[in-house]
């Protein structure tokens, strides 16, 4: 599920919690770094679930107002469209997916379905939902692309919801994009006739990538000293204080992977770790990282140092 720049971005927030407590041992660390690593397959879950509260939501409201027949209903509550859409259906009924829910303890929807009321409200009120509405005949087809819409429009974007998710679990408000974009792909394989065809994701996949960010992460750690000495000197119009912590954490993991992982091209670090200034940092602080890590693999070619294999991979 998750990228290599999703596995710098985590090792970053664990060097730079070193800088912060430098109590912490490099197995208390790792250990944390791992738990980080479970994070977005347990988000996966979380907003699956959320689909699936929606939908049970809306079928109690329904039945509620259906009975008052003197009550002027709303579009939701007066058209069955909605909770007969096929998607929703087919993730309510899902078994092995509702078990996952349960037996993971991911059930917070249940315990705040204040926030599915608020969704709901949104989704009446959105033009995707009146789209949808004004389809009298619709198939699996126009249902999952409904879902898609307001998964994307409406939910995934509503500002509660990220609220809450990030007060859940900090982890999570870096993996929010990442599953939202897994999440959308996967309603693209689905099969209403196959429940195999709802992925899985496990937490034993993805061991090269794994293997990386560890590997990264202990010698960020074990090295950084001799990266504190590569910085010295290449910033000759910065003094160390005024340089932003974060900046010197990225410079550090630069520098790993530029003299400790061979088969990783020098644009290739030099690109991520700008990307990731851009997101994460001062507003100048990918052009000072990317002047300072172009002017070290300039250094190091000329002086021998770049010990890169692999085809495409040497300057």
């Amino acid at each position: 599920m998750f990228t290599r720049r999703h596995i710098r971005i985590k090792v970053m927030q664990s060097v730079y919690s070193l800088h912060k407590d430098p109590e912490q041992g490099l197995k208390e660390l790792n250990k944390k770094f791992q738990g980080q690593l479970l994070a977005p397959y347990q988000l996966y879950y979380v907003m699956l679930a959320l689909l699936v509260a929606i939908h049970k939501r809306a079928k109690e409201q329904f039945e509620i107002k259906k009975k008052q027949e003197h009550r002027q209903k709303s579009a939701l509550e007066g058209n069955p469209a909605f909770i007969q859409n096929r998607l929703l259906v087919f993730l309510s009924n899902h078994v092995a997916l509702n078990e996952v829910i349960v037996k993971k303890r991911l059930r917070y929807w249940e315990h705040h379905f204040d926030y599915v009321d608020q969704v709901l409200k949104k989704i009446e009120t959105s033009s995707v939902f009146a789209r949808h509405m004004e389809n009298e005949q619709p198939d699996w087809e126009s249902d999952c692309a409904m879902i898609n819409a307001l998964y994307r429009e409406v939910i995934a974007p509503y500002d509660p919801i990220v609220d809450f998710i990030e007060d859940q679990n900090l982890s999570w408000a870096d993996d929010y994009s990442l599953v939202n974009t897994f999440i959308l792909k996967q309603f693209k394989k689905l099969n209403p006739e196959q429940p195999s065809s709802l992925q899985f994701p496990s937490s034993v996949e993805q061991q090269d990538e794994k293997k990386f960010g560890k590997a990264l992460l202990e010698k960020a750690i074990s090295q950084r000293e001799v990266l504190e000495e590569e910085i010295q000197g290449k910033t000759p119009n910065w003094d160390s204080d005024r340089i932003a912590q974060l900046d010197l954490v990225l410079l550090q993991l630069g520098i790993a992977e530029l003299l400790f992982f061979e088969t990783i091209p020098p644009k290739v670090t030099l690109n991520e770790y700008l990307e990731i200034a851009k997101d994460y940092s001062t507003p100048k602080s990918n052009v000072f990282i990317n002047g300072v890590l172009d002017k070290l693999v300039k250094d190091y070619v000329d002086n021998n140092r770049l010990k890169k294999s692999g085809r495409g991979l040497k300057e």
